[in-house]
């Protein structure tokens, strides 16, 4: 078990001086200590195992119970990673407290703040759970895997045919603010848990669904034949137009699902051309100006300090799925490698601020602290941090009786990567109109992303 306390004392003292995380992207020792500084500077924030707080929230407001399982997310893979079992118990009541009666992270007093996409982030935890060997919640609750299964079949139950041949809607509460709108986020979900669920169980079920998730998101135009992924559509005009707006964990969500689904099916060629095809159309979120190579940023919000509370946390996501991606896609890696590294070490950069300088800004590529902090700052800068440590890591775990076949080296297609489409230009991204600084709960009508749709549609 990794101490803050203990073996730590020394770096905190030195960061005290200093005031700066300390970062050396080719020592493993240096990845370690910099991310329990910052995985510790995430759970200062949170005041749920505190009194007045609620268990499994970081506080109510700004954060959105979805960013609060995104922040669960992120602890569950700086466990894995470095096998600190600091937070374990913290983790694990957090969990238990949001599960709810149906243990499918659905709670009615969540009713508000629940759709689509916020549960997926909870759900992600416990897939995670499942495939990294987290310890298995106290009886009755079931298995994480089942978990995830129970919100799979939510999902299932939810896939909308009555406009727009198919999808899931963002929201699936009437009541709420984005009730209409079918986005990409939801989706991908919906898809990348169902690839999941296919490689952790076998079943063939899952796969059938990822397929007709992919396709369906193809057909709708939500995703471009260069693999653009756009933010949603509106069914009220049956989908015939879509929200061109490009965010971080759009294209990160389907890439994961897809290179957990070239993984399964032992490098099968229409998958490894998806995995290539989304990663390479990651380079809209990466290289801001020249004199930052390689280094992420939210292209849609970032440069005019425009992103919203949610927003912030996005680069959080995509980083956590193209570590992941390296693993299960190892023609990947080489790429990837180099992403993660120019972007740590500007997430490193960032956090100079706070008691034990592990406080993060919101830009990498600005080699310093620019003063915008909150919990998505944090949460991006720990996972770009400890994202580093992943070719240390065991692969996603499956049942016992699941087999994933390795293809030889030379099946490996290492030159497969397709280069993407101009960042520049205007499809890369489109922006249809500003939604930038509105929260999506905050939103009326149709909701926050679905305002420049509205006013384009005009």
């Amino acid at each position: 078990m990794i101490s803050l306390l203990g073996i730590y004392t020394p770096l905190f003292a030195f960061v005290l001086h200093v005031h700066s995380i300390v970062l050396d992207v080719n020592d493993q020792q240096s990845i370690i200590n910099a991310s329990a500084l910052l995985a510790h500077g995430v759970q200062e924030l949170y005041n749920g195992n505190e009194t007045g707080g609620v268990p499994g929230k970081w506080p109510y407001p700004p954060y959105y119970w979805w960013e609060s399982g995104g922040a669960w997310g992120g602890m569950m893979q700086y466990w894995h990673f470095t096998h600190d079992d600091s937070y374990l118990n913290v983790m694990m009541d957090a969990l238990l407290s949001q599960l709810g009666p149906n243990y499918d992270f659905i709670l009615q007093q969540e009713a508000f703040d629940t759709g689509n996409d916020d549960q997926a982030f909870w759900v992600f935890v416990a897939m995670a759970a499942a495939e990294y060997n987290f310890p298995d919640p106290p009886s009755p609750v079931p298995p994480w895997w089942i978990v995830a299964q129970n919100a799979w079949n939510d999902y299932a139950a939810r896939w909308n045919t009555a406009s727009c041949g198919g999808g899931l809607k963002w929201q699936f509460y009437p009541a709420n603010a984005g009730y209409f709108y079918k986005n990409s986020i939801s989706n991908g979900a919906f898809f990348q848990l169902s690839a999941r669920l296919a490689r952790y169980t076998a079943n063939q079920t899952y796969i059938d669904w990822a397929n007709k998730i992919w396709n369906w998101v193809e057909d709708i135009g939500l995703m471009s034949p260069t693999y653009d992924v756009y933010d949603g559509t509106d069914e009220k005009i049956n989908c015939s137009n879509v929200d061109h707006h490009q965010w971080t964990y759009n294209v990160g969500v389907f890439l994961y699902g897809a290179a957990t689904l070239s993984n399964y099916t032992n490098n099968s060629q229409i998958w490894v051309e998806r995995t290539a095809g989304l990663l390479a159309a990651t380079d809209t979120f990466f290289t801001p100006f020249t004199n930052a190579t390689d280094i992420m940023f939210e292209a849609v919000c970032e440069l005019d300090n425009s992103c919203n509370v949610d927003q912030w946390s996005m680069k959080a996501y995509l980083t956590r799925w193209l570590a992941n991606t390296s693993i299960l896609a190892p023609y990947t890696a080489g790429r990837i490698g180099t992403l993660l590294r120019a972007s740590a070490l500007g997430a490193a950069a960032a956090c100079t601020s706070g008691v034990y300088g592990n406080t993060c800004g919101s830009k990498w590529y600005v080699n310093g602290f620019n003063n915008i902090t909150g919990l998505g700052q944090q949460l991006s800068a720990l996972e770009a941090v400890t994202a580093l440590l992943v070719n240390d890591t065991i692969p996603p775990r499956t049942q016992p009786q699941v087999t994933i076949l390795v293809p030889p080296p030379d099946a490996l297609p290492i030159t497969t990567i397709a280069p993407t489409s101009n960042p520049n230009a205007t499809a890369n991204p489109l922006h249809d109109s500003p939604p930038n600084g509105v929260s999506k709960k905050d939103a009326i009508g149709y909701g926050g992303l679905l305002v420049g749709l509205a006013h384009l549609l005009i």
